[in-house]
C-alpha cells in the first residue's frame, strides 16, 4: 500500500554521459517505495517449483483482527517480487496482485512502474519472503513479466511535483507474463463496469494481501492473510485533495485510538472482494495502518479498460533488467556502453528515462553492434557484434542485467555485409533470425537453430534491390498479427515497411510506406513499449540531438505520428539501441 505522501524527487537533468545518471535522476527511490528491504534477494528461476500450492502453517501469526489465508483458497492472488541495485546496494520489495488470464496480472502501479529491476510473480505460495529474505521454494510457480500496461491517467508525476498534496490516481497496472500461468491458478472475476452496489455503505469485504502486520516490521512475513471489513461512505472516506469518490472507495473502520484491520506495505495491488468478485485495488492509506480506513481502486471504474489490454497483441520489449520494461543501450565516442534504463511509463515527468550507468568497454573497435533475443533459447537478452576482422561474437546475459560469460564467435566472414538486422520470428518457429544485406543488394536470411547456433549457416537468400535504403528497423510484428516487418528508410525520408509472410516469404513484396519526413533523423528504434500502454513505439533521434516518441496502436497505426520529444543530449552516443 502506498503512503499517501511519497517523498520528491529531484528533477532529472542531463549527466555526463549524455543522458541521466543516478547523481541528477529520480535518485530517491528508496524514500517512494513504501515496504523496501535492503540486501540480496536470490529470485527463482522460471518454472514450477514443486507442488502447486503450499500448504498452511498452523504457527503463523495473524494480521490484527484477521486470520492466516491458504493460497489454494485465493488461487488468483500472487506475490509480485522485484529487486534491484542503487550503487553497491541491494533492495528488493514486493506486492500482490490477482491473476485477470493466464498470461496477465492486475497489480498497483506504484508496484511495477517506478524504476527498474528484476520481477518474478510468484503464484501458489501462502507465504513469498522468510525473514532473512529468501524467497521461498519448494511449491508454487515463478513467472517472468514480459511487458506492462499502465493507465494513462496515473499521475506520479504530480505526486513527485507536490507529494504533500497530490492525490494517487489511476493506480493501476496490468503485467503480461513470459509464461502461462499453470490451470490450477484460476483468475479472478473482475466487478462489471459501471456497478456501484459492491460499494454501498456497510457491504462486507475481504481484503487479502502478502503484506506487513504493521508498520515498522523488522523482518518480512509476507504471509498470505485476509480479513473482513466494512465499507464505508463517500462522506465517511473523504480527505480533502486525496479522495475521488468516482474511482476510489475505502473500507475499514479503523480509527488512531480503536485500529482496526486494514492492508499495509506489501498489499498494494491485492484485491478487495464482495462474494468473491474482485471490486477494489489495494491502493494507499495513511500511516500507521489500521489507523483509518484503507483506500482502494474502484474497478467499477477501470474494468473496461483494463480488460481491453487482454486483447493487445503481443510484443517483445527491449527489457534488459528483467522487469518487463523497455531499456536502452548506448555508445558513446570512447566505446563505453551505456545502459539506460526507462521507467516503464513516459508520463513520470522524465520521459520515461530512469537512470543510467556504464556496464561495458571497449567497444568502438566493433563494425556493427545490436540486441538480440532468444537466441539460445532463453528468452533472455543477448548483445551481437561485428568485429574488425569480420568475426561475429555474441555476448549473453542472465535476463537479470548481467553479463554471463565471456564473448562467444558464432560466425566468421561477416564484415563484407552493408547492413545487419534482427527479427524475433521471422519463420513462425518463435527464433530468431539475422537478416543480413550484402554489397549487390541482397538480402540474406540466418536463422537460429534455438540453441546458440545455426539453422541455416549458408544462409537463405530472400530478397533483392536492398540497397536503396540507408536505415532498417526491424519492430517485430508490426501490424499486430504474429507476423514480422522490415522497414527500411529511404534516402528521401520515407519509411517503407515489408511484411513477412511467416514462413520465410512476404505478404506485401513491393513494400507500404508508412511514414515520410524522417530523413534528418540520425537514428531509429522500435524497443517495443516505451510509454507505458503495452503497444508499441517508435523513437528517433533528430538532428539537434533530441529523442523522439512516436506511439502506435499496436496494429501498424499511429496513435501520436507527430511525436514529442522526451529527451535531450544524445550527441554524445554515435550508436543508441
Amino acid at each position: 500500500m502506498a503512503a499517501v505522501a511519497p517523498a520528491t524527487a529531484a528533477q532529472a537533468a542531463p549527466a555526463g554521459d549524455g543522458v541521466f545518471n543516478a547523481a541528477s535522476s529520480q535518485n530517491d527511490r528508496k524514500s517512494k517505495l513504501p515496504n523496501l528491504h535492503k540486501g540480496k534477494l536470490a529470485l527463482p528461476d522460471p518454472g514450477p517449483m514443486g507442488r502447486r500450492f503450499q500448504t498452511g502453517s498452523d504457527h503463523a501469526p495473524k494480521i490484527f483482527q484477521g486470520t492466516f489465508a491458504s493460497a489454494s483458497e485465493f488461487p488468483y492472488i500472487v506475490g509480485i517480487v522485484t529487486t534491484f541495485r542503487e550503487g553497491q546496494d541491494l533492495y528488493w520489495y514486493w506486492c500482490t496482485g490477482t491473476i485477470i488470464a493466464p498470461n496477465k496480472v492486475l497489480t498497483a502501479a506504484h508496484c511495477t512502474a517506478d524504476g527498474p529491476g528484476t520481477t518474478r510473480v510468484i503464484a501458489g505460495n501462502d507465504r513469498i519472503v522468510d525473514g532473512d529474505g529468501n524467497i521461498l521454494v519448494g511449491s508454487g510457480y515463478a513467472a517472468e513479466v514480459a511487458s506492462t500496461w499502465t493507465h494513462p491517467g496515473w499521475n506520479i508525476a504530480q505526486q513527485y511535483a507536490d507529494p504533500e498534496n497530490a492525490p494517487i490516481l489511476d493506480d493501476v497496472s496490468v503485467l503480461t507474463l513470459k509464461q502461462n500461468l499453470p490451470s490450477e491458478y484460476t483468475p479472478v472475476t473482475l466487478s462489471p463496469q459501471g456497478d456501484q452496489t459492491p460499494y454501498t455503505a456497510g457491504t462486507p469485504a475481504v481484503i487479502a494481501g502478502y503484506g506487513k502486520t504493521y508498520d515498522g516490521e523488522p523482518k518480512p512475513d509476507s504471509r498470505l492473510r485476509k480479513a473482513t471489513v466494512n465499507m464505508r461512505s463517500n462522506s465517511e472516506c473523504s480527505a480533502p485533495g486525496l479522495y475521488y469518490p468516482d474511482r476510489m472507495i475505502c473500507a475499514g473502520s479503523g480509527t488512531p485510538a480503536a485500529p482496526s484491520s486494514d492492508t499495509c506495505g506489501g498489499d498494494s495491488g491485492g484485491p478487495l472482494l464482495v462474494g468473491g468478485v474482485q471490486v477494489g485495488i489495494t491502493d494507499w492509506g495513511f500511516v500507521p495502518c489500521g489507523s483509518s480506513p484503507g483506500y482502494y481502486e474502484r474497478l467499477s471504474y477501470y474494468r473496461n479498460s483494463i480488460m481491453e489490454d487482454l486483447t493487445r497483441p503481443a510484443l517483445i520489449n527491449a527489457d534488459w533488467s528483467g522487469d518487463g520494461h523497455t531499456d536502452l543501450l548506448a555508445r558513446d565516442s570512447a566505446g563505453r556502453l551505456h545502459l539506460i534504463y526507462g521507467s516503464g511509463f513516459s508520463n513520470d515527468g522524465y520521459g520515461g528515462f530512469y537512470t543510467s550507468k556504464q556496464i561495458g568497454t571497449g567497444w568502438s573497435s566493433m563494425k556493427r553492434v545490436f540486441r538480440v533475443y532468444n537466441w539460445n533459447g532463453d528468452k533472455k537478452p543477448s548483445v551481437m557484434a561485428v568485429k574488425t576482422n569480420g568475426e561475429l561474437v555474441i555476448y549473453d546475459t542472465d535476463g537479470k542485467g548481467n553479463w554471463v560469460g565471456d564473448a562467444r564467435r558464432i560466425g566468421t566472414g561477416w564484415g563484407n555485409f552493408t547492413a545487419l538486422m534482427v527479427t524475433n520470428n521471422w519463420m513462425g518457429n518463435n527464433r530468431p533470425s539475422l537478416l543480413a544485406r550484402k554489397s549487390n543488394g541482397d538480402l540474406i536470411r540466418y536463422t537460429s537453430n534455438g540453441t546458440g547456433g545455426w539453422e541455416n549457416p549458408a544462409g537463405t537468400r530472400i530478397g533483392t534491390g536492398w540497397n536503396g535504403f540507408n536505415l532498417f528497423i526491424t519492430p517485430g510484428a508490426w501490424k499486430g498479427d504474429g507476423l514480422e516487418v522490415v522497414i527500411g528508410r529511404t534516402s528521401t525520408g520515407y519509411l517503407k515497411m515489408y511484411q513477412s509472410d511467416g514462413r520465410g516469404g512476404w505478404t506485401n513484396p513491393a513494400g507500404t510506406i508508412i511514414g515520410s519526413g524522417w530523413a534528418s533523423y540520425k537514428n531509429i528504434m522500435i524497443p517495443g513499449d516505451w510509454s507505458g500502454d503495452n503497444m508499441m513505439d517508435l523513437l528517433g533521434i533528430n538532428s539537434s540531438n533530441q529523442m523522439r516518441l512516436y506511439t502506435t496502436n499496436g496494429r501498424g497505426a499511429w496513435v501520436d505520428g507527430s511525436g514529442k520529444v522526451i529527451s535531450t543530449g544524445w550527441g554524445a552516443f554515435n550508436l543508441v539501441l
